[in-house]
């Protein structure tokens, strides 16, 4: 009889221990208190293909909502977030309207994505290709000097980059000609300016091209209102 009731209270000891530590587990988790915290996290694209770009402007960055532990969220940065946009089945020119989906973005354990902004993307895509663009000289000459008979040799360049881009191009201009202020024909090597802003590329960019022309000195009186010819 004793002995049983010696094994009674053991147990029951053992019973009130186990509910002690669940109850102080569940005070530390839980006590710290959950919330949400929004915050600026980049657009990441993934997957695009080298024969496809993307010639809308999307959006550098997209607004997330992170709930979870405040413990957690306190130390939560934009770099510990992952907001993929997954374009690699988009192989056809085209308008694609793209969800951006909580379940794809990762976040660090115990936290979780419940709101974005904005939810859904427009995606224009356009083929790659390959143009002979006309090349347009830039030659800067100060006030009084003008230039004449200008020419330029290869007169065309190749450029790489989305067709509708590419095909909206007339010329491009190549760096800026300093010539000798000395009366009489010049020469000078230059190179192309690849469009600023677009994803565009010269294919050859160590390529040269040869600007001649002549240099003249404007009588006095006529002034000169080219400045910089193109």
């Amino acid at each position: 009889m004793i002995l049983n009731a010696v094994k009674f209270v053991r147990t029951s000891a053992l019973q009130i221990l186990a509910v002690l530590i669940a109850l102080v587990l569940w005070a530390q988790v839980h006590g710290q208190g959950t919330g949400s915290i929004s915050m600026d996290v980049p657009l990441q694209v993934e997957g695009l293909r080298p024969d496809i770009a993307i010639v809308n402007n999307l959006p550098d960055h997209v607004r997330v909502t992170v709930s979870g532990l405040q413990a957690r969220l306190s130390g939560l940065t934009p770099a510990d977030i992952r907001v993929p946009l997954d374009v690699s089945r988009m192989d056809k020119p085209g308008v694609v309207d793209q969800a951006l989906e909580t379940s794809s973005i990762r976040t660090p354990a115990g936290l979780i994505v419940t709101k974005l902004q904005p939810d859904r993307l427009q995606v224009q895509l356009d083929r790659i290709v390959q143009r002979q663009i006309s090349v347009k000289p830039r030659v800067d000459v100060p006030q009084g000097w003008v230039v004449r008979d200008l020419t330029i040799q290869p007169f065309q360049v190749m450029l790489e980059g989305p067709e509708v881009w590419l095909d909206a191009l007339v010329e491009v201009e190549t760096t800026l000609v300093h010539p000798p202020l000395e009366a009489g024909p010049f020469r000078s090597q230059v190179s192309v300016e690849s469009p600023s802003g677009k994803a565009i590329r010269v294919v050859e960019p160590q390529k040269k091209f040869t600007v001649r022309g002549k240099l003249e000195l404007m009588p006095a009186g006529e002034g000169n209102t080219q400045g910089e010819k193109r």
